[in-house]
């Protein structure tokens, strides 16, 4: 009878840090798939990831015969033969008119190149847009003379490149192809 209430102890200890053990496993479990990972950093109020249903999306084409432009947005990307980004944004100022922000993944160099190994790869920028219909938008690139042309944080590109602080002087009329 000792043997088997000292089996007995033994079982019950060991059913006790197995299920302990358990019990840890699922609530660490739990606790990471819950929290973010740096790569879902909370967005600045008012701007939000775009969306796939958004009317930005598409090629918008503009410019002039000798110089045309076109500018392609889909969800995750922007591209105007130029520059390129990702991880695009939005701040909706109302229904036709708002900011893209982006991440440079392509961007012009000292020497008025552009390629992927440009100083602001990595940064962030922003495009402002006005006017927007089901066919038509107007779109200016962010620039202002002796302004960024990039920000380390999104936060930081939200609070520069705005019609406020001067940059956006110049719009292209596009419609969508």
């Amino acid at each position: 009878m000792e043997f088997f209430i000292k089996n007995t102890k033994f079982s019950f200890n060991r059913a006790w840090l197995v299920l302990t053990a358990l019990l840890m496993s699922a609530l660490v479990a739990v606790s990471f798939t819950s929290c973010k990972s740096d790569d879902d950093d909370d967005l600045p109020s008012g701007v939000e990831y775009l969306s796939s249903d958004s009317l930005l999306i598409g090629t918008w084409n503009g410019g002039t015969e000798l110089y045309p432009e076109s500018y392609k947005i889909s969800k995750n990307d922007f591209s105007n033969g130029y520059y390129e980004g990702n991880e695009l944004c939005v701040r909706n100022i109302s229904s036709s008119s708002g900011y893209i922000y982006i991440k440079y993944t392509k961007s012009m160099n000292a020497d008025w190149s552009y390629s992927e190994n440009a100083p602001d790869v990595g940064k962030w920028y922003a495009i402002s847009y006005k006017n927007l219909t089901d066919d038509t938008i107007s779109i200016s690139g962010a620039y202002k003379y002796g302004g960024a042309t990039s920000t380390e944080t999104l936060d930081e590109a939200v609070s520069e490149f705005t019609i406020e602080n001067g940059y956006f002087g110049t719009y292209s009329d596009c419609t969508r192809q």
